[in-house]
């Protein structure tokens, strides 16, 4: 995550399981996330407050490398962009695919609650391309095994509606294991920051010919955003109920935190119908003003 602040924030985590009707519902926080402070810039996330945060990862003989982030969606799928697995959608590449839940520090392997899934399925969407202007960038992670949700991983909500939601002056909360800066390195500990809805007149005019309204999202101002290796990861906002929702994902941007350069997220909303039919139904999306 972009310029970033270092912010510590020192728990002492118990990992237990949750009871069957908490794990039912999707966009709980069994540790909540430290939301009630702004801090510029961005702060470390409270260790496991983003139970849906996953690392997409590629495996070799020296572990699990970071690839891109992503969300857990239901118990055998996750949800990323598509350009963080394009030209790997074959069984055999995909193959190479790992999937990190329940995890804080991404370069660890032993973390409490931590499980480290191998991949059954790719799903990029159809219509998913990089030029002239990237869009559809969706894809949808089809697991092995099941996720089993607990204190540590859970599912977030997706949105059936987002008009009210999307638009200035609200904001939204991005996570991520990106760079603090466009030339850095992924950080080792997850990390937050709150980024404010810009509405799409203005997106328009800071990216002439690349935002499509149907399928984007933007959000983010100079010196809060997304930056390298957040790719892939949710974009989330808390409806009245309790529950986080994603409508966004975290696709491209001009630099990172940039004056007149938000970032741009892939649009959930608009891929309602695609997930539902992609996992026969497992994951659909919700009303997010009634559900609770």
């Amino acid at each position: 995550m972009l310029q970033l602040f270092t912010f510590s924030i020192l728990l002492v985590s118990t990992f237990v399981l949750v009871s069957s009707a908490d794990s039912a519902k999707c966009g709980q926080t069994p540790i909540p996330p430290k939301v009630d402070a702004r801090v510029v810039g961005g702060q470390e996330a409270v260790p496991y407050s983003w139970p849906w945060q996953i690392v997409l990862c590629s495996h070799g003989w020296f572990g699990c490398d970071l690839e891109c982030g992503g969300s857990v969606v239901g118990p055998n799928w996750v949800m990323t962009a598509g350009h963080c697995v394009y030209g790997s959608t074959d069984d055999v590449s995909s193959s190479y695919f790992r999937v990190k839940t329940g995890v804080f520090k991404q370069t660890k392997d032993n973390e409490a609650g931590e499980v480290v899934h191998k991949v059954k399925h790719v799903h990029l969407h159809p219509l998913y391309q990089e030029e002239p202007e990237v869009i559809y960038d969706i894809a949808l992670i089809e697991l092995a095994d099941e996720v089993t949700y607990n204190n540590h991983t859970q599912p977030i909500c997706l949105p059936l509606h987002d008009n009210t939601t999307i638009v200035n002056p609200n904001s939204a909360w991005a996570t991520g294991w990106g760079a603090e800066n466009e030339l850095g390195f992924p950080t080792g500990t997850l990390r937050q920051v709150d980024v404010p809805f810009v509405n799409y007149t203005d997106c328009q005019a800071d990216y002439p010919g690349e935002i499509t309204p149907a399928v984007h999202v933007c959000a983010g101002t100079k010196g809060e955003d997304t930056c390298q290796g957040d790719s892939g990861g949710p974009l989330v906002v808390k409806n009245n109920g309790g529950a986080y929702f994603q409508y966004g994902i975290t696709s491209f941007g001009t630099g990172c935190a940039e004056y007149k350069h938000p970032g741009v997220y892939s649009r959930v909303t608009a891929y309602c119908d695609w997930i539902n039919s992609t996992t026969n139904g497992d994951v659909t999306c919700k009303d997010a003003s009634t559900y609770a």
